[in-house]
């Protein structure tokens, strides 16, 4: 087949690119500026899109002669930081939901429209629980924040054009791996351990939360794309809760650390967990990767990267 991916210098992007090269695929990567850090293959190509602005003549072109099966729409601004604390900031508004329009009219003008596969995210249901709440794709939703207000909208609007335009959703839960990087709960704890800090500070260990390996993650998306339904919504996660504790823990014993730790908001919280019921039952997709292997995965990636 032959794929486009936005966003393609982002973190799950890189494995799912590396995944549809080993399928096989031709992809076109295409990257807000024009530097790509992925390794060049003769089945990659790149091209530069800033996706805050409509597709222009030369990129429209370069997609259209390019003749994508699919289109993989995963450039987002996805730090909730900058996306808003209660609505869409200006930036989230230009990436996440114009930027999505934007992706959507180009492949409405391609001479074939292409299949169109647009990754949400776990926080169109909210992020405040009171209990373990597993959550289907019917589950209702309130985003509580501008990222997951900004991707409920970006949805919405492609969901406005399922009658010209096959788009398939995948609502994705929290996700980690090896080349993750960034403020993010695993990277973040895996620097401070690393650091002189003691104790440490971190923000809770009693938080429970749905983790998935980015790998198992980018052969869903691959897997939706093709055999997904169009018009549908799809979560993609693992199904099961963990406590961030031991997520640190499992942390500490890989590194060979053991620091005492300060809590500075403890308490039991709660994040929605992925009911996945809808795509194991109408796709092929299974999980392949256990979070212990996962979390080995990374730490073992950052010590290579280091050496």
């Amino acid at each position: 087949m032959r794929a486009v991916v936005t966003g393609a210098n982002g973190f799950v992007a890189s494995h799912l690119i590396g995944h549809l090269l080993d399928c096989g695929d031709t992809v076109l990567a295409l990257t807000r500026t024009n530097h790509c850090r992925l390794d060049l293959s003769e089945q990659l190509t790149t091209g530069v899109w800033d996706i805050t602005q409509p597709a222009s003549i030369g990129i429209t072109q370069q997609i259209a002669e390019f003749n994508p099966d699919v289109v993989y729409h995963l450039a987002a601004i996805s730090v909730r930081s900058r996306c808003g604390d209660k609505e869409p900031s200006a930036e989230a508004i230009q990436v996440n939901i114009n930027g999505t329009r934007h992706v959507a009219e180009c492949c409405l003008r391609l001479p074939s429209v292409p299949r169109l596969l647009f990754t949400s995210s776990v926080y169109v249901y909210g992020s405040r629980y009171s209990q373990l709440t597993q959550v289907a794709e019917d589950h209702p939703l309130t985003p509580d924040n501008g990222y997951g207000k900004s991707k409920l909208l970006a949805e919405q609007s492609l969901l406005d054009l399922q009658d010209r335009l096959p788009v398939v959703i995948a609502r994705s839960f929290q996700h980690t791996g090896p080349g993750q990087t960034g403020s993010l709960l695993i990277p973040e704890w895996h620097d401070k351990l690393q650091s002189a800090e003691s104790p440490l500070e971190v923000y809770n260990l009693n938080t429970w939360i749905d983790y998935s390996d980015a790998r198992d993650v980018a052969q869903a998306y691959h897997i939706l794309a093709t055999e997904g339904e169009a018009g549908q919504i799809y979560n993609v996660g693992s199904g099961q809760a963990i406590r961030s504790g031991a997520i640190f823990d499992t942390l500490q014993k890989l590194l060979s650390i053991n620091k005492s730790v300060i809590e500075s908001k403890p308490g039991e919280n709660f994040l929605p967990i992925a009911n996945i019921n809808k795509i194991l039952s109408s796709t092929s997709w299974l999980p392949t990767h256990d979070l212990d292997s996962t979390l080995r995965d990374f730490v073992e990636d950052r010590r290579s990267e280091s050496a």
